[in-house]
């Protein structure tokens, strides 16, 4: 306890106090050094805990701090935009309360509506239509897209190698044999050795195969398109068909016609011998007698035209009129006749009757078509004629055409071809024996493999041989030596084009290749 002070009034007593400061300043002293004890034990606890971290790692984490987004702003700065941005807001309202906008207002009152929505309905069909559209588009292109995708990948077929072609001449009297070449194989013709049984059946009854009877039936329409009428056919019949054998009947009506027209009497004796005088002009029986209708009226330049010297400088025909009379000359036969149809008509009757005209126009012999078609179609059912085909007789104009079809199963395919005593490889031999032989391969459109693989075969004999195109395997042959009637008008020709500064290419001769 502390004593008193000794002297004046008394103090005020603070030892208590500073007893309880001491005690509290001890006990916090205490409590120091204990947390600090306890943070030491904690810090070296976390520190134990952590792993072990190098120099590298502490500058990536360094990095990475770095990288992180600078901190917002600041919040004060923000409560000013804030309200810088309401008031430039109540500015602009107030802006827009000041704008003008009667005269807007006023267009709007002429607008139709009812206009508007039309347009726009309208432009909403066309955009379905439009879509409409463009979904086929799309379809068609996703179909095509399909067929695409199942379409095989094309595969070319191996290269085929050909020899280069070696132009030769052709040979001048060619002994020609046909080779048919189609994908299938080949069929061998040779026109020679088709048509000589042919003929050679036909020389045998050719007194069999004129006109028996003159019959006026096949030859009516040809006649009533000639003259105009059946009437005139018919009347015209009589005179020509003693002529039926040696001239055509079409002649023979043009020229009937022509000395009719002319006022000249067409009969049997003036019409057969117009027949033997064109046989000297080198023309028709038609042309004769155009030419003597004319004289009949006065021009003889048709007449003499007709002269049959290749001399000019001595003509065979001389015709002058004077005074309505008309010398005519024939060589040295001259005679003068009045101008009139009738003794012209005459003087050409007796001109037919000289030595070398008359009976000229009988060496010309003109068959029955119908009676050489049924004969050939007798030969057709013969398989030793027909071979590798089979054939139609067709009379056609004046001749008698064949119209030959391959026959299913004929000819060789190459497997064929290639045996060694094959029946083309024969040919072939027989063809290069020949001085003359040649083969003609006709190719169709589809056949070269097959010809390339023939032509070699044929080019390992030696056969002389040239190609050309085929547009079909049927082949039209006419049977030579034998006329017939023509059944029907010849058709108009076409005017020959005048040669004056024209440059005229002929077709190329044919060669070996």
């Amino acid at each position: 306890m502390a004593k008193k002070k000794a002297g004046g009034g008394e103090e005020l007593n603070l030892d208590s106090l500073m007893d309880a400061v001491t005690n509290v300043v001890g006990v916090l002293m205490i409590v120091f050094v204990v947390m600090a004890l306890n943070t030491a034990r904690v810090v070296q606890k976390i520190l134990s805990d952590l792993p072990p971290v190098t120099e590298e790692e502490h500058k990536k984490v360094v990095e990475q701090v770095k990288q992180l987004p600078p901190p917002p702003a600041d919040p004060k700065k923000l409560e000013e935009d804030q309200k810088k941005a309401e008031e430039d807001m109540k500015k602009a309202v107030e802006q827009l309360k000041s704008i003008d906008t009667s005269e807007m207002q006023a267009k709007m009152k002429f607008m139709d509506l009812d206009a508007f929505k039309k347009q726009v309905e309208e432009r909403k069909k066309a955009r379905d239509l439009s879509k409409a559209e463009t979904d086929k588009l799309l379809a068609e292109v996703e179909r095509l897209k399909a067929l695409l995708d199942q379409t095989p990948e094309f595969k070319p077929p191996p290269p085929t190698y050909i020899r280069l072609p070696n132009p030769r001449p052709y040979p001048e009297k060619p002994v020609e044999t046909r080779v048919l070449v189609a994908k299938q194989g080949v069929i061998t013709f040779s026109q020679t050795k088709f048509l000589q049984p042919i003929l050679d059946g036909l020389d045998k009854v050719k007194s069999q195969l004129v006109y028996q009877k003159t019959e006026a039936q096949p030859f009516v329409k040809l006649l009533t398109t000639l003259l105009g009428s059946p009437a005139n056919a018919q009347k015209a019949w009589v005179e020509i068909s003693p002529l039926i054998e040696h001239v055509q009947v079409e002649h023979a009506a043009l020229a009937y016609k022509a000395l009719t027209e002319a006022g000249i009497v067409a009969n049997k004796q003036l019409l057969g011998a117009l027949a033997d005088i064109a046989v000297p002009t080198r023309q028709n029986m038609a042309v004769v007698a155009q030419a003597v209708a004319a004289a009949a009226k006065g021009d003889l330049n048709p007449w003499l035209k007709l002269d049959p010297s290749r001399d000019p400088l001595k003509p065979v025909l001389k015709a002058t009129s004077a005074g309505g009379k008309i010398s005519f000359s024939w060589g040295a036969n001259t005679q003068e006749v009045k101008a009139t149809p009738k003794d012209v008509g005459d003087y050409f009757r007796d001109l037919g009757k000289l030595k070398g005209i008359e009976d000229a126009s009988k060496a010309r012999t003109i068959y029955d078509g119908a009676r050489i078609a049924a004969m050939i179609q007798r030969a057709a059912a013969n398989p030793l004629i027909s071979g590798s085909y089979a054939f139609e007789p067709k009379p056609q104009a004046t001749n008698v055409q064949l119209v030959l079809t391959p026959k299913g199963g004929g000819g060789e395919n190459v497997a064929a071809m290639k045996q060694p005593n094959s029946p083309y490889i024969r040919l072939m031999r027989d063809i290069k024996e020949d001085p003359g032989g040649v083969a003609i391969f006709q190719v169709m459109p589809d056949a070269f493999e097959t010809y390339h693989e023939a032509r070699r075969l044929a080019d390992e004999v030696g056969v002389p041989a040239t190609w050309e195109f085929l547009a079909k395997l049927d082949l039209t042959l006419t049977i030579p030596g034998y006329e017939i009637q023509r059944l029907t008008p010849t058709p108009p020709q076409a005017p020959t084009p005048t040669d004056a500064g024209r440059v005229r290419i002929g077709p190329p001769k044919r060669s070996l290749d």
